[in-house]
């Protein structure tokens, strides 16, 4: 039974591993303008395949517009980037870490403020640029405009009127696009023992494998970290080797289909590196409980072993992005609530679980 089990469990995860990687991959296909309706103004499309991670607009200068688009598998190949027009004297597009950014100098004795939000058909980005006055644009740009006095008090003057530097506040939390998400495999190597048992036994090694969905969250965090929600389709192995005479065996497996829930939260840091930690609750469904004697021959457990667990999961790891992949290594741990066994057979054991995985995501 132990390797039908496996083979049913892997063949799972190939198949809907094989659909995740069928996904088509974002792309920015083209930035064109167009008039606002109401006639004050201009919007800017970035015409996407599907909505980006997440966007972000400043305007650092009063003729400099700055709109990033944030996606690790942002592909611009084939862009047709915006012509110049009568208020957009030139566009410059940059490559980031994690995406792109855009610049758009504004035509001398234009002023714009600027807006963006996701379109409602779900995958563009629009760049609304409404006129306004060149002191409303100097304000949000935080330029400071000092008009210089004549005679030899002149440099004393405008050292007087410089403003003074205060510590920065820490960042609230901002908004950014639509969930996204983001999907990987991953794998790697396990120590499970039980806790709450009165017998003897050791902790036995195992693997863990599955798929990873990661759902990201429309906010960011003070300090500007990036929350979100990690999910997935893992087959893990537990259980306990050389127990005592109760079970008559050398090993106690217990394998099983786990679907942890966990809050996940990323502080990005240069290079690509991405530290986080993650703490949720988890559920896992039986597939197969076997005793495993000295000559190797198994004893079905399941009709005394219970078919669901749950409890507590929590990781600490960092992701490590590569052009449009994202590598991650994690150390995960997880306890549970529930027993192992059923009624008479238990004696109120339960799951301690321990591993280290590494993966992808795409």
């Amino acid at each position: 039974m132990k390797f039908y089990s496996r083979v049913f469990s892997t063949a799972i995860l190939l198949l809907m591993a094989g659909a995740l990687t069928a996904q088509a991959q974002t792309e920015l296909q083209r930035i064109s303008t167009t008039e606002r309706a109401d006639g004050q103004g201009i919007v800017v499309r970035y015409h996407m395949t599907q909505l980006p991670d997440s966007f972000r607009v400043s305007q650092p200068e009063v003729n400099r517009v700055e709109m990033v688009l944030f996606s690790m598998d942002l592909d611009t190949e084939n862009l047709v980037p915006v012509s110049t027009t009568p208020h957009i004297a030139e566009l410059d597009l940059y490559n980031l870490l994690s995406g792109i950014g855009t610049d758009l100098y504004i035509a001398e004795g234009v002023f714009f403020v600027a807006d963006a939000y996701p379109d409602v058909n779900g995958r563009d980005v629009l760049l609304s640029l409404v006129f306004a006055t060149e002191e409303e644009v100097a304000a949000l740009a935080e330029v400071v405009t000092t008009d210089v006095p004549s005679g030899e008090d002149a440099v004393e003057e405008v050292l007087e009127d410089e403003p003074e530097i205060s510590e920065p506040e820490p960042p609230r939390v901002s908004e950014r696009s639509r969930l996204a998400l983001t999907f990987g495999v991953q794998g790697g190597l396990s120590i499970s023992d039980v806790f709450n048992a009165s017998f003897n036994r050791d902790a036995r090694t195992g693997m863990t494998f599955g798929l990873t969905i990661d759902i990201g969250l429309p906010y960011r965090l003070p300090y500007d970290v990036k929350p979100s929600i990690q999910t997935g389709l893992y087959y893990t192995e537990k259980g306990f080797d050389n127990p005592s005479a109760r079970f008559d065996g050398v090993s106690i497996e217990f394998d099983y289909m786990e679907i942890p829930i966990l809050a996940k939260f990323n502080y990005d840091m240069a290079y690509g590196l991405s530290p986080f930690v993650a703490l949720g609750p988890y559920v896992a469904f039986m597939v197969s409980a076997e005793r495993v004697r000295q000559d190797d021959s198994r004893r079905d457990l399941d009709d005394t072993t219970r078919e669901v667990d749950f409890g507590l999961m929590g990781s600490i790891g960092t992701d490590f992005t590569i052009g449009t992949t994202t590598l991650n290594a994690q150390a995960r741990g997880s306890f549970a609530f529930s027993d192992v066994q059923k009624g008479e057979f238990s004696e109120g054991e339960k799951h301690f679980y321990m591993a280290l995985v590494l993966g992808f995501r795409f």
